[in-house]
């Protein structure tokens, strides 16, 4: 059986990320798994003037996670709809590398992209440019706004 892994951010075009992930699964006949990755990352503070960060990790408490579990569920409740197998999984770290341990049992990633613009992604990243660099699976990017 094929596996599809979506990556979700939770944001409402996630929503239309399932959608396209749904319409794949149906076809391929797929499992899918809807990955949310909640960032290890809470806060960067400027040490000194060379800009250096010190990244302070917070990890949610676990009524945050709860709420995370029943929003990724959510998100995911079409896809049972349409008699997919389906699994949802909540990690804590960096998405890129979360989605990267995830990619070895998949045959397909799909993930949405905002369509930022450069300086949103200068100082933000792009987790989908990332993927398109180090992946070695293929990726289906839904472009969502």
């Amino acid at each position: 059986m094929n596996t599809i892994l979506v990556a979700v951010d939770l944001s409402p075009p996630s929503a239309q990320v399932i959608a396209a992930a749904a319409q794949f699964a149906k076809q391929l006949d797929a499992k899918v798994i809807v990955l949310h990755v909640v960032s290890a990352v809470n806060a960067c503070v400027p040490i000194g003037s060379s800009m250096d960060v010190a990244i302070i990790p917070k990890p949610p408490s676990q009524e945050e996670i709860e709420e995370i579990k029943q929003q990724l569920d959510q998100v995911a409740a079409p896809l049972k709809l349409v008699d997919l197998q389906v699994e949802t999984i909540l990690e804590i770290g960096l998405p890129v590398e979360e989605i990267e341990k995830k990619s070895s049992a998949v045959s397909l990633i799909i993930v949405g992209s905002h369509g930022h613009g450069g300086l949103y992604h200068l100082f933000n990243g792009s987790v989908v440019n990332a993927l398109l660099k180090k992946g070695e699976k293929p990726i289906l990017v839904i472009p969502v706004h």
